[in-house]
């Protein structure tokens, strides 16, 4: 038996594998992906070598990646028929590093160590000392490797990781690498084909050679049936099974990516198949993208927008974005990097030469490659939902129905792209409650005199349509859009203006519309006609619409009693409403509730309640408005007529009270809708009796719980009270 030779580890290798030995990190896993990686590596250079014509050991050996595994002898082998080493690159290769690699590596280590932070092996591979992984799932490894090179003998490399290595001359039938790792105790799981395979799977899946796993075991069975069978058959039929054998051996890797095909070679079911992988899912897809780019920037991508949401996209700690992949090696799960938050939903790969092997989540957030990948692939994933929009409507309804509201995610969250998204806003309206529209749709749809795009933002539709807001609108001929989801309130808070060309060519004008909210009080009401200069004849046009406006909104002349009756019904009120009045807004509805003009919003308020409601876990304060009347409705000109003649009847202040509650109700601003039942009651005995005497047991529990709070408040403010009393008396005292 020949002597082995000792060396010793470079001193910067000696830590770095007592760190290995020492200290606890994620993904073990990753030791596999290395040595595949490696394997890969020496495959490639072995078929440069053959494209050279080069002389070389077993020229007609088959390119592959073997791995073997033995529960018995607790051991993995990762064989390869690359290239192999020579007793010097053993040396160089496994006992070295070049360039300052492990020093590198030694120094992350310590400042995630340092700032208390997991750390993740998977970092190991980016400073080229990733084939030092083995030793966190290994107690010693064997490397027994014979070169390509015709005549050199094998050699193996053996080491426990510890300071140093041996070197010895070995036996190997043919040329290539094997790495035998002797699995520790606790690392046992990886003695197992499924967990081989899925970590293959989810690493290495498409190496441009086959992956085989198997167990030794199997191996050892098939090879003492083959011993019984040689007494029976002769050597040539044995030889002809065995090869038969190998060649209907299935590898666990798909061997060729999708992405790298033809798109002309790739069938409907082959991009089924590669979703159903990628995306861990299997329902079916609602279209795919194959891009590719081959510029300054080279990559090339399988994305896909898939059959429905999922409810994993509202998680906050959702891992998303498609998978990196680095010459077809997997280097990240999901790179959030390569899409915006608001396309979490798409599903893929993206493939890079560009990206090296083993970049870190660090380094690629400031990567100028990813950064000009992520540009090119969001213009290109949007160029495809722009391409579902104008030509199969069906397709974009069942898209805007699943994944529009990450599309309005992305107008508030991102302000570049937030123009280019806007065509992709749909929505219904007051004329269109069944079919969906877009801006441009509305815009042809305005009378010559509406200037503004008004809106209105409620529970649900069918609220919505019966809106007091809406009645006004509805007379003029204004479509008005209805919206009916909470991310809309957060919309309409970043939503000011839409810009688009009326015309075409040389003609097209560029106009400018302002969205306007119609529950909002006609008090300094505007609109945003055009700031340009306009032709006299327009401008006159204009003016004359400005003055008709005016006249129309003029202050309302109204009788002195109904004045009196607004006085009463805002003490009634009290501090609930900022002010009570009438107003030529109001159509077809006894009255409203609208926000004041300089105020906040409705989206504003809604996001408020949002927040208190959902982060603080209180309840929200019902927003003060101002309760405008209809002048011209039955129920007002009856309550002024009968405040006029019996100011004092009973059936006033319930009245004005559930009009009032009827508003926060049809706003959804009325926390507890089952309060108001008391009060109906008490109206329809009013109605029924003609009574005007009926009392509300709500009010009368109301008043024993104000008397009960101030008598509690009398009691606290006594006892404060008397303590500071008997605390000057005892200091006189002293």
């Amino acid at each position: 038996m020949a002597q082995a030779d000792t060396y010793e580890f470079k001193a910067e290798i000696k830590k770095l594998l007592d760190i290995l030995s020492k200290s606890l990190y994620q993904h073990k896993e990753i030791f596999l992906r290395e040595l595949i990686s490696n394997s890969v590596d020496a495959l490639k250079k072995l078929h440069f070598l053959k494209l050279q014509s080069k002389e070389m050991k077993d020229p007609d050996l088959d390119l592959f990646i073997e791995l073997k595994f033995d529960r018995d002898a607790k051991t993995i082998t990762v064989s390869d028929t690359g290239i192999g080493m020579t007793k010097e690159e053993l040396i160089s290769n496994l006992g070295t590093i070049a360039g300052s690699g492990s020093e590198k590596f030694l120094e992350s280590i310590k400042q995630i160590q340092d700032s208390n932070k997991s750390i993740d092996l998977d970092i190991i591979g980016q400073f080229g000392v990733g084939f030092y992984s083995v030793f966190m799932v290994a107690d010693h490894v064997e490397v027994i490797t014979s070169s390509y090179i015709p005549n050199e003998p094998a050699y193996k490399w053996r080491s426990a990781g510890t300071g140093e290595f041996t070197i010895e001359k070995a036996e190997r039938p043919n040329r290539g690498t094997d790495v035998i790792l002797y699995i520790k105790d606790d690392e046992k799981e990886f003695l197992d084909q499924y967990r081989l395979e899925e970590i293959v799977k989810k690493y290495s899946n498409f190496m441009p050679y086959p992956i085989y796993i198997s167990e030794v075991e199997q191996i050892k069975e098939t090879q003492e049936a083959d011993v019984s069978e040689k007494k029976e058959e002769d050597k040539e039929k044995t030889e002809k099974k065995e090869e038969k054998e190998k060649k209907e051996r299935k590898p666990v890797n798909e061997i060729t990516p999708l992405w790298k095909k033809a798109s002309s070679e790739i069938k409907d079911e082959d991009y089924e198949s590669f979703y159903h992988y990628i995306a861990k899912r299997y329902d079916k897809y609602m279209d795919v993208i194959n891009y590719g780019v081959d510029g300054k920037v080279q990559f090339k991508s399988l994305l896909y927008i898939p059959g429905a949401q999922t409810r994993d996209l509202f998680d906050p700690e959702l891992e998303y974005g498609p998978s990196l992949y680095s010459k077809s090696v997997l280097i990240m799960q999901n790179c959030k990097d390569l899409i915006p938050v608001w396309l979490r939903f798409i599903k893929g790969a993206v493939d890079s030469d560009d990206i090296p092997l083993n970049v870190s989540r660090e380094t690629i957030q400031g990567n100028r490659t990813i950064m000009k990948m992520k540009d090119l692939i969001v213009k290109r994933i949007l160029k495809q939902i722009s391409q579902i929009m104008e030509t199969d409507s069906e397709k974009y309804k069942k898209f805007w129905n699943e994944f529009g509201i990450f599309i309005k995610e992305g107008i508030v969250s991102d302000i570049a792209y937030r123009d280019e998204l806007l065509k992709f806003l749909r929505f219904y309206t007051s004329k269109s409650a069944k079919k969906l529209i877009g801006l441009e749709d509305y815009i042809k749809n305005m009378p010559p005199e509406q200037k503004d795009i008004y809106y209105l933002i409620g529970e649900n539709l069918q609220t919505l349509k019966l809106s007091p807001h809406l009645g006004y609108y509805n007379e003029k001929g204004y479509e008005v859009i209805l919206f009916t989801e909470p991310i809309d309130n957060f919309l309409m808070m970043n939503l000011h203006v839409y810009k688009t060309k009326i015309g075409e060519g040389e003609k097209a004008e560029e106009r400018t519309y302002y969205f306007k909210s119609i529950d909002v009080t006609e008090e300094k009401e505007k609109t945003s006609a055009d700031k340009k200069e306009e032709p006299t004849e327009e401008k006159e046009k204009k003016e004359s619409e400005e003055k008709k406006k005016t006249e129309e909104e003029k202050e309302i002349e109204i009788s002195e009693g109904a004045k009196r009756f607004l006085q009463f019904a805002k003490e009634i009120l009290g501090d609930k409403v900022i002010d009570v009045k009438v107003s030529n807004k109001v159509y077809n509805s006894p009255c409203r509730l609208a926000n004041p003009s300089t105020g906040l919003s409705s989206s504003m308020q809604r996001a408020m309640r949002y927040w208190t409601q959902t982060k603080f876990g209180k309840d929200f304060e019902i927003p003060r408005k101002i309760f405008e009347f209809n002048p011209n409705h039955p129920v007002f000109k009856c309550l002024v007529e009968l405040y006029e003649k019996e100011p004092t009847n009973g059936k006033i202040k319930p009245i004005i009270i559930q009009l009032y509650e009827n508003c926060l109700l049809s706003e959804g601003d009325l926390p507890n809708p089952s309060s108001m039942v008391p009060r109906i009651n008490q109206l329809i005995e009013m109605l029924i009796t003609g009574r005007d005497d009926v009392k509300n047991p709500m009010e009368e529990l109301e008043k024993e719980t104000e008397k009960e709070t101030e008598k509690d408040e009398k009691n606290k403010k006594s006892e404060t009270e008397n303590a500071a009393k008997e605390e000057k008396s005892e200091s006189s005292d002293k």
